[in-house]
């Protein structure tokens, strides 16, 4: 089987899909810092001018403090090493979809192409295969996740340099670290997610679109579920009257794997991420009382029971079907 992993593994380093989307990435994560710094820029400028540069309309108190609390943030994130575990977190928004799409190529290939019946011609066994194939695809996204690492220490002095005259200090290095820890494990959930349903699929098109799908579903749905519930805030202040429909929609929404791993990789910094700015809007607006699990230990077990039973799902499909003719 460790001869498959490495097989995989040079099929995965030949491939030129897998550089282009690791040069997207590091490219969307450059300009994610830079509006990062943009913004440490404008919101200064703000707070010494008084003034607005969107309206042009005078700044309240309240407004400049809210300033103020979100350049001390921005600074905290882009100091050196805490850069190094911003980069790894920014890498998940985008970096997710990348990990849905190359597990889709390299899962789906094998039935488009017809290749899956020559490997199991080799003596491969069904098992051997998935294994070996997930942990090809987990251990790739690791070696992309200590790239940007990497790159994120040779940068991050420099970008330190550009949001404060402090020196620069090693305190903090291993937090940082366990943020493309972190990162990295959030990737296996998807990894095997995404393998069902291309097993389940035999075919790169509708599994591509599943998952794609399924991943803007949660995204959109974290979206808009603040939204709701500030609608429902104004419709009904007492927060008692909280409709059914809408509670199952944000249970719907706890148990997904995108907002899972979300909580999971904030672990002890909650106001990172949307995760926990939703289950804050609900507690507030709908009656001090809490819809959404942001346990981060619960969130890893929600993602481990995920990984466990698409994988099993996986697994039996695999063995009970007949793959020797292709779809």
């Amino acid at each position: 089987m460790l001869r498959f992993v490495s097989a995989e593994w040079l099929r995965m380093r030949r491939l030129r899909l897998t550089w282009i989307l690791l040069a997207l990435l590091l490219g969307i994560l450059a300009l994610q810092v830079k509006g990062m710094l943009n913004e440490i820029e404008e919101l200064t400028t703000e707070v010494e001018s008084g003034i607005s540069l969107y309206d042009s309309s005078p700044l309240s108190a309240s407004q400049i403090e809210g300033h103020l609390f979100l350049i001390e943030l921005r600074q905290a994130e882009l100091r050196f090493p805490a850069f190094i575990g911003t980069v790894a977190r920014l890498s998940t928004g985008f970096g997710w979809f990348f990990v849905i799409l190359l597990t889709v190529i390299f899962g789906g290939e094998d039935f488009s192409r017809r290749i899956l019946p020559g490997i199991l011609a080799r003596g491969v066994r069904r098992s051997h295969y998935l294994v070996a194939r997930t942990l090809a695809l987990w251990l790739a996204m690791g070696v992309a996740v200590v790239i940007i690492m990497l790159l994120a220490a040779a940068l991050g002095p420099w970008v330190h340099t550009q949001v404060t005259d402090n020196p620069i200090s090693l305190a903090g290095l291993g937090e940082a670290l366990l943020w493309a820890l972190r990162a990295w494990i959030t990737c296996l959930p998807f990894i095997v997610a995404v393998l069902f349903w291309a097993v389940l699929a035999r075919n790169m098109g509708p599994a591509l679109g599943v998952g794609i799908g399924l991943h803007t579903l949660e995204y959109l749905y974290g979206l808009v579920l603040p939204f709701l519930a500030m609608v429902f805030m104004n419709a009904d202040s007492s927060g008692v009257a909280v409709p059914m429909i809408y509670r199952l929609q944000v249970q719907l929404y706890s148990i997904t794997i995108g907002f899972n791993a979300d909580v999971f990789l904030n672990w002890g910094f909650p106001f990172l991420r949307d995760a926990t700015l939703i289950d804050s809007t609900l507690d507030l607006g709908l009656g001090h009382e809490t819809f959404l699990s942001t346990t981060p230990g619960s969130a890893l077990a929600f993602m481990a029971g995920y990984t466990v039973v698409f994988f099993a799902c996986t697994m039996w499909i695999l063995r009970r079907r007949d793959v020797t003719y292709g779809p």
